[in-house]
This record gives C-alpha cells, structure tokens and sequence, in this order.
C-alpha cells in the first residue's frame, strides 16, 4: 500500500504524468473488459453497479495469483491484499467488496 500511494502522490515522478498513464486500451474484449494504460489497469465498473454517484475510477492491478493493489481517488480509498486464489473467485470477492465500501462513502 506504501507502493501505491506514493506512486499516486508523485513520488516517483511528477504527479502530473500519472494522466499520461491513464491512456487505456481495451487488451481483452467483452465481456472481459481489461483497460490497461502504462502501467496501471482501470476496472471497468458498469454506471448500473452506482447509478446516483457514479464510481469513476479504480486504479491499480492484479497479480496473477490474486494479490491486487487498487486506489479509488473519488474517495482516497486504497485497497491491497491477497485472495491467495488464482481461479477468478478470489478477483471476484475483492471487486465486490470494493465495490461495496467506495459506496458506502460515496
């Protein structure tokens, strides 16, 4: 987590460059929806999942074995952790919990 929040607060480069990296692709098609920029992923969340006060961003990464890294700057929110699965299920729970708690202080 001491990672991600200095990478967000411009301690490794100039804070103003971490928009350059927001320049996603689309790497896998629907319905996998993986927006990746330089270096960082963007979870898609559909306006359906928060229709009132929409969920814009949540930044970070997955590893493959499901630890995961995110930042939601809407609410300067971090999330890291581990689900220690590598089957989706674990991705799946960590999304939904997220998901939860960015609403509950939206």
């Amino acid at each position: 987590m001491i990672f991600l929040k200095e990478f967000f607060k411009g301690h490794f480069f100039p804070k103003e460059n971490i928009e350059y990296f927001k320049k996603w692709n689309l790497i896998l098609p629907p319905p996998s929806l993986f927006f990746y920029g330089i270096g960082l992923e963007k979870l898609f969340i559909p306006r359906i999942i928060s229709p009132f006060k929409p969920i814009t961003e949540v930044l970070g990464f997955w590893g493959q074995t499901g630890s995961f890294a995110w930042y939601n700057p809407d609410t300067d929110l971090y999330f890291t952790g581990t689900t220690n699965q590598i089957n989706g299920a674990g991705h799946s729970a960590v999304v939904k919990a997220i998901l939860k708690i960015i609403k509950s202080v939206l």
